[in-house]
């Protein structure tokens, strides 16, 4: 039988010492090579790894360095991955691995390690990787994937993508502007929103359903005085 716990009961569990460690990288491109990767202790916060890794003659794409800001100039006498690979593991080991988008962190690892020619180890099993945007668009209610509002580097998207796992912990509400916007639109739904629609009909439901409209009608309490 397959016990299935909620969002807040996970994220509980991932908070609890000792039992999952946060990963993010950035890299040269949406399928491109590892060109920083960080790690945290999901319990303390703790930095278990935080590194610039050279991916050899693989150039950086432009829309990937207008994202994380990361030059060629930044990863010269940078560690290779098979240098970076030990460390990640010896962070990694023994705990659960927690990234915000998981299948695609998770997707590059394993692919830079095949470009090295190295073995995974416990990074390649999928059961070790848990996914905290999945969790957190079941909490919302949703299927969208809700953007993390981090700062596009590898240490400071393991700590924004922590205080989503403290959030869901918490049982506090989602109020971060990529899930409001989705609760936005799970609602314009209801009225026959989608995006798909033309402008102007999308716009006609937006104008009656603000924000404060939405609250009313989700929260018909706060009318009783």
């Amino acid at each position: 039988m397959t016990v299935t716990i909620t969002p807040r009961e996970w994220a509980i569990s991932m908070l609890a010492p000792g039992v999952a460690c946060i990963l993010d990288v950035e890299t040269t491109g949406f399928v491109g090579s590892i060109i920083e990767a960080a790690v945290i202790d999901a319990a303390t916060g703790e930095t278990l790894l935080d590194t610039l890794v050279d991916p050899g003659s693989v150039a950086i794409e432009p829309e990937a360095q207008a994202v994380h800001g990361i030059t060629a100039a930044d990863l010269v006498g940078a560690p290779t991955w098979r240098e970076v690979l030990p460390a990640l593991a010896a962070a990694t080991a023994g705990r659960i691995v927690l990234a915000y988008n998981a299948p695609f962190d998770r997707d590059r690892v394993l692919h830079d390690c095949r470009c090295a020619n190295i073995e995974p180890g416990h990074l390649f099993d999928p059961a070790r990787w848990h996914c905290i945007m999945a969790r957190r668009s079941e909490a919302l209610g949703t299927e969208f994937r809700v953007k993390l509002d981090g700062g596009h580097r590898a240490l400071g998207d393991v700590h924004a993508a922590r205080a989503i796992v403290q959030m869901l912990a918490t049982g506090h509400p989602d109020t971060a502007p990529g899930a409001v916007q989705v609760k936005r639109e799970l609602f314009w739904a209801r009225w026959g929103w989608s995006r798909e629609l033309p402008e102007a009909e999308r716009l006609a439901i937006e104008s009656v359903w603000t924000d404060s409209a939405i609250e009313l009608a989700e929260f018909p309490r706060l009318l009783i005085h």
